[in-house]
């Protein structure tokens, strides 16, 4: 299933949910928003990436 762990996306992902939690915390609404917007946006590309990165790689070992 999960062939490598990419540690670069690990520490985004971390220090934007970190950063998440504080803002909520600190009744920072707006700032809230907006780093909810990309912590959705950062993920979506990544798993769009990674899944046509993989069907590459699926397609060059079967020719």
């Amino acid at each position: 299933m999960i062939n490598k762990i990419n540690v670069a996306d690990c520490l985004v992902i971390i220090g934007l949910v970190t950063a998440l939690v504080l803002a909520i915390f600190y009744d920072q609404n707006e700032l809230a928003m907006s780093i909810a917007s990309g912590l959705l946006g950062y993920i979506g590309g990544n798993i769009k990436t990674a899944t046509t990165k993989k069907e590459d790689i699926m397609n060059d070992k079967s020719n």
